[in-house]
């Protein structure tokens, strides 16, 4: 500056320079500092003999002195000013501060550059600000919801992607309009009215609705919508930030689904039909009414598994729930509450009888097959049982048991056909549940035994050898017979290591004869056709063989011909294998099922035996004479060797020698005996 200015106005401009708030300072082209206000004093502590006629070399350290001549370069070269970009320092109390220098050329009277100057102020505000602003803006258009700013009005003024991705409408389509434009037309007014009563209340609303997309599809919307106001409080904008639902609606449903209905055949579950019994009890008792709970059970279903495979069985799950849907009245419910097991409330009904018209319907639902994929038909029955509300429970709980306990009942009466509860039935129920208590425990305890029927031949009475009988004796129940336990253990599946005890019971005790010396023939153990079904029973009465040291030769295993007739090609096989072992082929209780000779040819058989039904009435009934010989013949002419259960007195025994019966059991041929007394008989 000129020398030559007056006083009072040089006074003037130093009140002015020093009265700024930002940093001033001046440079003459050899970067030597020639004049600062009191702002660059205080900024940098020093005082202003320690910057005038300095340079930045003498001031500072020289990394930050050589950014500092770099820029005032650019200013003396290009002549113009320029901006330094923004840096960020800490305070005197730790804070982040951002600074901003202008840095411009001085120049002469004669536009001659002679300096430079600098003007550094403090921007952290409006950085802050910026910052801010450009974090809203990156979350506005990066989020996954969706977002969408109106003005005081409502119209739209900004969405962002993930609002035309969910709308979608794109943004040209939606600037300037109400956000109405995506009402569903689902909520009424007073909707509409408490959300706004909401916003005008708390300035916020959050809540669910539904809305329609641009193609015209609905979705459900979980929203927030916010009131913006200024710094004078006054109304600017509102935000509304949404997401679409309709994946964690679909999963809430399907949850939901799972946990109240049955995931094959999508009918109610069993948690859900005892809530339905729950509320038609509480109809029924104001009503004074009754109704009809039917428990359905499939029978044989576990063959078909077995047989055919799950996936065949739940065709037929299926199926059967189509085929009862469609049957069953719109006031009636079914459920399916596990495995083969349905129930269904007849709910309009003032009689029993109507109940049965019912059911009779029910069963005209197995009256045609049920296909199976790829190429297989299945025809298939049910047992049904029925209790009725009041008379036989007052409770959902007691009415299930005791329905269920009429289905047993018609399963024993021969299955295919339905029974009403009674209380006699729950006598026998709870009997039957504590003998599978008592089962389980039976093996562990040692409580069961054998003991052995002699057989004889009826040509010259040799001993030809012993049909092994199991037997229990519980310390409380006492004897208990093989009629009312051997049913419940093949129910319960305890038949299985029941059977395979029998079996290595049986063959140890040849085993000891054998050692002994004594000559007892063969050992005849009849086995369950459940026990036959195992896919590993050969292979474990094998293993038996080889523990016990046992020849095959020397067991008979005795089957029913229920087995045969599930499965007649797998039976054939699995029995060559059985006498490829070496062990004895008979056929039980033979007269009672399906037999014939057609059906007989080809079975790897090598005994038959008659059952004792028919030897009961031999010689005085020629109906049972009859038969008796029919079987004698039939066996010859297979060449299979025919024995008679069951022989009480010396007239069967003679008959059946005369027709050419080859050997016999039966009480007046000798009882089952112990161990001990098995043996004397063998010795003697």
């Amino acid at each position: 500056m000129s020398n030559n200015k007056p006083p009072m106005l040089q006074a003037s401009l130093k009140q002015f320079w020093d009265g700024l708030d930002d940093h001033a300072w001046i440079k003459d082209l050899n970067g030597v500092y020639v004049q600062c206000n009191a702002a660059v004093e205080k900024a940098w502590q020093k005082p202003l003999s320690s910057i005038i006629g300095k340079t930045d070399y003498e001031i500072f350290d020289r990394d930050l002195a050589d950014k500092f001549l770099i820029t005032d370069n650019i200013a003396l070269t290009t002549g113009k000013q320029h901006i330094v970009e923004e840096c960020a320092r800490a305070n005197s109390d730790g804070q982040e501060i951002w600074l901003e220098t202008i840095k411009s050329p001085v120049v002469d009277e004669d536009g001659t550059i002679i300096g430079v100057s600098g003007m550094t102020r403090n921007v952290t505000r409006r950085k802050q600000v910026e910052n801010q602003l450009a974090l809203a803006a990156k979350i506005f258009h990066n989020s996954n919801e969706g977002m969408m700013i109106t003005d005081v009005r409502g119209n739209i003024m900004d969405v962002n992607p993930a609002f035309s991705q969910i709308t979608g409408f794109e943004l040209s389509e939606v600037i300037g309009r109400n956000p109405r434009m995506l009402q569903s037309g689902l909520h009424k007014t007073d909707f509409y009215r408490a959300m706004w009563d909401n916003l005008d209340n708390e300035h916020q609303w959050k809540g669910e609705f539904i809305n329609r997309r641009k193609d015209g599809s609905l979705y459900p919307q979980l929203t927030t919508i916010t009131k913006v106001f200024d710094n004078d409080h006054q109304l600017m904008n509102f935000i509304c930030v949404f997401e679409d639902v309709s994946v964690q609606k679909a999963h809430e449903e399907k949850l939901e689904k799972l946990a109240f209905f049955d995931h094959l055949t999508e009918l109610p579950n069993r948690a859900t039909l005892l809530n339905t019994m729950n509320e038609q009890i509480i109809h029924a008792r104001t009503a004074k009414q009754m109704f009809a709970t039917l428990f359905l059970d499939i029978d044989h279903f576990k063959h078909i598994n077995d047989s055919f495979g799950h996936q065949s069985g739940d065709q037929i799950l299926t199926e059967l729930a189509r085929r009862l849907r469609t049957q069953l009245g719109r006031q009636d419910h079914i459920a399916r509450i596990g495995g083969d097991e349905f129930v269904i409330l007849i709910t309009d009904i003032v009689s029993a009888v109507e109940a049965t018209a019912i059911v009779e319907r029910i069963f005209s639902l197995f009256s045609q097959n049920f296909d199976l994929l790829p190429n297989e038909s299945l025809r298939i029955s049910t047992s049904i049982g029925i209790a009725m509300y009041p008379n036989d429970g007052l409770d959902a709980e007691s009415l299930l048991k005791n329905a269920d306990t009429a289905m047993y009942l018609a399963k024993n009466n021969g299955r295919n056909g339905y029974a009403f509860y009674t209380p006699e039935l729950t006598d026998v129920a709870l009997s039957h549940v504590r003998m599978q208590s008592a089962l389980y425990n039976a093996l562990e305890h040692d409580q069961f035994h054998l003991v052995y029927q002699p057989q004889y031949s009826l040509s010259d009475h040799s001993l030809k050898g012993f049909e092994a009988l199991l037997r229990w004796n519980h310390p409380e129940l006492g004897f208990v017979s093989p009629a009312q336990f051997i049913p419940i253990a093949e129910r319960t599946g305890l038949i299985q290591p029941i059977g395979y005890w029998v079996l290595t019971s049986a063959c140890q005790q040849a085993k000891l004869w054998l050692d002994e010396g004594r000559k007892f023939g063969k050992i005849a153990v009849n086995v369950s056709a459940v026990q036959l079904r195992q896919r590993n029973f050969i292979n474990k009465l094998t293993q038996i063989l080889l523990n016990t040291g046992c020849p095959a030769s020397r067991i008979e295993i005795e089957i029913t011909e229920g087995f045969l007739i599930e499965n007649k090609d797998q039976a054939i096989h699995d029995l060559q294998l059985l006498q490829k072992l070496g062990v004895t082929v008979a056929l039980d209780d033979f007269g009672t099922g399906f037999s014939s000779l057609s059906y007989l040819k080809g079975l790897p058989l090598n005994k038959l035996k008659i059952d004792r039904s028919f030897i009961n009435d031999v010689p005085d009934d020629n109906e049972s004479n009859s038969i008796v010989n029919a079987i004698i013949a039939m066996a010859q002419t297979l060449s299979l060797e025919v024995i008679a259960e069951g022989i009480e007195h010396a007239e069967q025994l003679k008959h059946l020698k005369n027709n050419g019966c080859d050997s016999g059991q039966g009480y007046f041929l000798g009882k089952p005996l112990s161990v001990e007394d098995a043996s004397k008989l063998i010795a003697e």
